[in-house]
């Protein structure tokens, strides 16, 4: 067997394999030997058939691509090792030159080549602002519109009053070929916002809501809005829309009073305060969570531009297709099929794959690999109290869901025992490298580093935790409902906002595209 090896820029290793006429006939003779046992030859006992009889009556063909079959079962990891080859993933047969005697051309997958620069020069302040617990009074106010009752309203629209209506809305002054039209007459509801509860992505454009105040059942309203030049969605950006509101209903929202009985539809919670606190502390910790959470991706992104990131294509094509994969269960959530949503987006999975998936794909490696190279660069080990703690926080999450027993028995105790160590684990180290960057970007000491035998035996002893989680595992399955109760607060609130008063966007709908939401409104 001959090899020729080159390592090309995309790091992917070309092999050229060559097999000499003797190696490939020892291949092809093993083929006959097992079909002479196995099938019947007229004439012959079975196992008894010469060579040049089974090939003439199966065809030289068959033998030597069945031939082939098993010197690729056979000799695949030997050809990585002679060729001197660690592969990062599958390589690929691309070509067969010759077929007698074989020679194959494979691509193999090197390991992806990072540069991270001087990433520990970066600076950037961490300047988290003071919290406003006005928020939690907000917050609490929409839930208990949520669950608030409809009554009609013997007024006119006002701040929190809920209006049904139907929109019609076409963009003016277009160019010759453009669609006008943005919708025609769909049915709406939604709820006059508090002055300063605009959201970016109320539709059809920030502001809307209370430009219903004052408005009657039976009303025709017509509305004149210029989309900004950086709005969000392309189609229209820089355009004048005008929209028409017919006005079918005016209702009253008459809001649950926030005693014991409805705090405790909520949670256990014995009283509003405990209620109240709860939620604050809740939203305290999401303000800083969101606020780190920003302030680390800054620096990642500042990283990435000064790194040196050289990777194969296959490791792109496979994160293509986990996003695709991330994209379809979404959808399934949502109770829409991927074609419909297609359709729905107008637009061909080609040109979905190209435009959105490609590149959000590639976002998504390209951090991994930037997040893996510095865990590596700066020794990070695992923090085993801190595993402990999110071993316990994915529990109490899918305990509080509902679906804890329906996942166990669908992936099985082995299965899912693997996959809570995992989330784990990767709580774990993103939250070690958020915390690691946050004293390089503040320019704080950085604490020493293990030696590496010290670190070689802390690496094995994580990866011995990984493979021994079912006491981790039992244990959080012991979360009471109480306790997982506080730690969800709002998960809860979210559930309750899916409602027909709800004025958020889908999970769907926010997350891939905001036209979208256009669509689905």
């Amino acid at each position: 067997m001959k090899i020729e090896k080159t390592i090309q820029e995309d790091r992917q290793a070309k092999l050229i394999v060559e097999y000499t006429q003797q190696e490939f006939e020892g291949y092809k003779r093993r083929v006959a030997k097992k079909i002479s046992k196995n099938s019947k030859i007229p004439g012959f006992r079975p196992g008894k058939a010469p060579y040049n009889v089974i090939l003439n009556h199966y065809g030289e063909g068959a033998i030597i691509q069945e031939a082939l079959d098993i010197l690729l079962d056979d000799d695949y990891a030997k050809i990585l090792d002679e060729a001197e080859i660690e592969p990062s993933g599958s390589g690929n047969l691309e070509t067969i030159e010759t077929y007698d005697p074989p020679k194959l051309v494979f691509m193999i997958p090197l390991e992806p080549e990072i540069d991270l620069g001087e990433y520990r020069e970066i600076r950037k302040d961490f300047e988290l602002e003071e919290f406003d617990t006005k928020k939690v009074d907000a917050f609490i106010d929409k839930m208990r519109r949520n669950a608030a009752t409809i009554v009609p309203a013997d007024h006119p629209a006002g701040e929190g009053d809920l209006v049904y209506f139907s929109l019609s809305g076409e963009f003016l002054n277009l160019e010759e070929g453009e669609d006008a039209i943005i919708t025609d007459k769909t049915p709406q509801q939604v709820v006059i916002a508090e002055e300063g509860e605009t959201s970016e992505h109320e539709w059809p454009y920030p502001g809307f809501s209370r430009e219903l105040i004052g408005v009657e059942a039976g009303e025709t309203k017509e509305l004149q809005y210029q989309y900004p030049e950086d709005f969000d969605d392309e189609e229209f950006q820089g355009k004048t829309a005008v929209f028409t509101v017919e006005v079918q209903s005016v209702k009253e929202l008459e809001l649950p009073e926030l005693d014991e009985e409805f705090i405790q539809t909520l949670g256990d919670y014995e009283t509003a305060e405990d209620f109240r606190k709860s939620v604050e502390v809740r939203m305290r910790a999401d303000h800083e969570e969101s606020y780190i959470r920003d302030y680390v991706n800054t620096i990642l992104e500042e990283i990435t531009e000064n790194a040196s990131i050289n990777y194969p294509p296959q490791m792109l094509e496979h994160e293509e297709e986990h996003v695709l994969e991330d994209i379809r269960s979404r959808l399934e959530e949502q109770k829409m099929d991927y074609e419909t949503y297609l359709k729905l987006r107008g637009i061909d999975e080609d040109a979905f794959i190209e435009q959105e998936i490609r590149p959000a794909a590639k976002q998504r490696l390209e951090r991994s690999l930037i997040v893996d190279k510095l865990i590596e660069a700066e020794g990070l080990k695992l923090d085993e109290e801190m595993f402990n703690k999110h071993i316990n926080q994915v529990m109490t999450e899918i305990y509080n869901s509902g679906n804890l027993e329906d996942m166990q028995k669908q992936m099985g105790t082995e299965e899912f025992s693997r996959a809570i160590s995992m989330e784990g684990f990767n709580r774990t180290m993103n939250t070690q490298i958020q915390e690691r960057l946050k004293l390089i970007a503040t320019g704080q000491p950085i604490p020493e580093e293990s030696d590496d035998d010290t670190q070689d035996s802390e690496e094995a002893e994580a990866v011995e935790e990984l493979t021994e989680i079912s006491e981790d595992v039992e244990d959080a399955q012991e979360v009471s409902a109480s306790e997982a109760s506080d730690a969800v607060v709002e998960e809860e609130s979210e559930e309750t906002e899916e409602s027909p008063l709800s004025e958020e966007m889908n999970e769907v709908e926010e997350e891939l595209s905001e036209e979208d939401e256009n669509t689905n409104k």
